[in-house]
């Protein structure tokens, strides 16, 4: 079991915390009741590493052209696209997710960013991709079993989606005998994310990495790239 001061410990020693913590808008989070509603999960710190991951990929992007729209998906609570909103002001952003029991009231202050309640599997997500623009970065955290093979669908699909960014979760089926050798070595997770890195595409770049500053066991990223 992992103790408070283990976890403190951690937690001071991660790069995407200490980045966090140098941002001016990290300062939102501890004084504006809207924002401090995310720091009451004991989970928080967890979930800013997991969007500063997800930051550090598009943020390139962003910076040279802020007309790409994200579209983050399976949003939650809205851990990434707060941060992406708040960090690139100029960019539009799209959360969108299934579940509305989650408090969402801080995208109210959020003039860049909207929640949408939407199923992914549905035609109406793809429409809603298609009409985004000509130029959308697709993210994902944490996407369990299917939800993650509609993303690689989505990505192979859409033209208009030029970088995309999942971090995939539970495990789905997929022909494990095929990959016995990757989860022999490194388990039925990294089985499943090269399975899904199989997925893309032929003709889009695509990289698998574990990212160990994502404060999760689940922390291997799949980036898609249409060159």
């Amino acid at each position: 079991m992992t103790t408070t001061n283990e976890t403190q410990v951690k937690e001071s020693q991660n790069a995407y915390i200490r980045n966090f913590k140098r941002l001016r808008i990290a300062k939102l989070f501890e004084t504006k009741e809207e924002f401090r509603k995310l720091r009451r999960k004991n989970t928080f710190w967890k979930e800013i590493t997991e969007a500063m991951g997800v930051r550090e990929r598009i943020k390139d992007y962003l910076i040279r052209d802020p007309e790409y729209v994200v579209i983050d998906v399976c949003s939650g609570k809205g851990f990434l696209s707060t941060l992406v909103a708040l960090m690139h002001p100029k960019s539009k952003v799209i959360a969108v997710d299934l579940d509305t029991s989650a408090d969402r009231e801080h995208f109210k202050y959020l003039k860049n960013a909207e929640f949408i309640n939407m199923d992914i599997m549905s035609e109406d997500f793809e429409k809603l991709v298609r009409e985004a623009g000509d130029k959308v970065i697709l993210t994902g955290i944490h996407l369990c079993r299917d939800l993650s093979e509609r993303f690689i669908d989505i990505v192979n699909r859409n033209e208009n989606i030029k970088y995309a960014v999942l971090v995939p979760c539970c495990e789905g089926k997929f022909p494990r005998e095929r990959y016995q050798f990757v989860i022999d070595e490194l388990g039925v997770y990294a089985g499943w994310s090269l399975y899904l890195k199989d997925k893309v595409r032929e003709d889009l770049k695509v990289t698998l990495k574990r990212d160990k500053k994502i404060i999760s066991p689940k922390n291997i990223v799949l980036e898609i790239e249409r060159v």
